[in-house]
């Protein structure tokens, strides 16, 4: 049951972050969809969110959606294999998230936590880091949104680990990997399994 409490307590987070923003205890963020600077970041996860995604993809994705998103990943590891993080920042725009799709999140209610805390007051503070040349490039977000999210995912990762399950965070397209070659991670990692690899 854990996969239906996690997303739920992602949701409620959801509500936590709107119900702040709404009553002005908290800025209102420049994100909107189609805005997708920050899907271009290297983005890590943990693998409770992975099993989500999958989980996701397993009932909402078509089996040509998957194929794709297969030969995507292949793609996405031939880029970025032996890549340092600076090299990896200069082929942002060849190495979008997985999920965008048409400029939006094809999994944007299953969305990882740091996709959810990551944010910008500014637009075009945003659209600057992503030009920029320097990897280290930054802007200023919602402190809310980074503690809520940031506390959600803290907490499953701290859950994992006291039940001895794989916690630690990995790119997601590994994670993806990892996930979509496996008959049933799921049920794998609840065991404690190796489902991850991590190298």
């Amino acid at each position: 049951a854990i996969l239906p409490v996690f997303q739920e307590t992602l949701e409620f987070s959801d509500s936590i972050v709107q119900n702040l923003e709404k009553n002005g205890q908290s800025p209102k963020v420049a994100c909107r969809s189609g805005c997708n600077y920050c899907c271009h970041s290297q983005v890590n996860i943990i693998p409770i969110e992975a099993l989500l995604i999958s989980a996701f993809i397993k009932t909402d994705f078509t089996f040509t959606e998957v194929s794709a998103l297969n030969a995507e990943l292949s793609q996405i590891h031939l880029l970025a294999a032996g890549k340092t993080l600076e090299q990896l920042y200069a082929l942002k725009k060849d190495l979008p998230c997985l999920f965008l799709k048409n400029g939006k999140c094809s999994i944007y209610k299953m969305r990882p936590s740091i996709c959810r805390s990551w944010n910008s007051f500014d637009s075009v503070a945003c659209k600057a880091a992503y030009d920029s040349v320097d990897y280290r490039s930054s802007v200023i977000g919602s402190p809310a949104r980074n503690f809520v999210f940031g506390t959600t995912r803290t907490l499953f990762g701290q859950f994992s680990e006291v039940f001895s399950l794989q916690s630690d965070t990995l790119l997601l397209p590994d994670a993806m990997s990892d996930c979509l070659n496996n008959a049933d991670p799921m049920g794998q990692w609840a065991k404690g399994y190796d489902v991850f690899r991590y190298e």
